[in-house]
C-alpha cells in the first residue's frame, strides 16, 4: 500500500508530495497550510490530526521555533471569515467558457476553457495567485469571445441589409 503524501505551502509556493515523517521534520507552524488527498482543501497544520501533536505545549520544546514567514488567513483575499479553515477557489468560469465557445466563436473560446480548467488545480496545489490570475484570464477571454461574436453578427446583418437595399433599387 502506498504511503500517504502531503503538500504544504509557504503562502506563495507549495511543496510536496512528501511522506508524513518528512513533513513532521519540516519547520511548519500551526498556521501552515497542509493538503492531502483525503482533505477537502488546504487546512491549517494544527487542524490536521496527524500533525496536531506538534503544536502542543509539552511537545514544543522538541521542535524548532516557528519560521518567521507563516501563512495567515489574510494571505487569501477571497475569504470573508478569517477563522475558516476551508477556503474556496476563485470562480472558474468553466461553464460560461464552454457555452460561449459552442454558441459564439471557438477560436476565442478555447483559451477561456484552458484558463478555466486550470483554476482549481492551481488553487489546490497552493498557487492562490496563479488560480486568481487564470480566473481573470478566463473571464477576459469570455468577454473577447462575446465581443467577437457580436461583431461578426453585426457585420453579417449589415452586409445582408446592404444586399437587400441594393436589390430593392434595381
Amino acid at each position: 500500500m502506498p504511503t500517504k503524501s502531503y503538500h504544504y505551502s509557504d503562502g506563495q509556493n507549495s511543496f510536496g508530495p512528501i511522506p508524513l515523517e518528512e513533513l513532521r521534520m519540516k519547520q511548519i507552524g500551526p498556521n501552515t497550510l497542509i493538503w492531502s488527498e483525503d482533505l477537502v482543501t488546504w487546512t491549517k497544520a494544527q487542524d490536521v490530526a496527524e500533525l496536531a501533536d506538534l503544536f502542543t505545549s509539552a511537545n514544543s520544546a522538541n521542535h524548532p521555533p516557528i519560521p518567521p514567514k507563516q501563512i495567515t488567513d489574510s494571505s487569501f483575499p477571497n475569504t470573508n471569515n478569517p477563522s475558516a479553515p476551508y477556503l474556496r477557489p476563485p470562480k472558474t468560469y468553466l461553464i460560461e467558457s464552454i457555452i460561449t465557445t459552442i454558441i459564439c466563436c471557438w477560436i476565442f473560446g478555447i483559451p477561456s476553457i484552458v484558463y478555466a480548467s486550470r483554476v482549481e488545480k492551481k488553487f489546490y496545489a497552493g498557487d492562490i495567485a496563479g488560480a486568481e490570475s487564470d480566473s481573470k484570464n478566463a473571464k477576459k477571454w469570455i468577454i473577447i469571445n462575446l465581443v467577437a461574436c457580436a461583431a461578426v453578427w453585426l457585420l453579417g446583418i449589415g452586409i445582408f441589409g446592404l444586399g437587400l437595399i441594393s436589390g430593392a433599387f434595381q
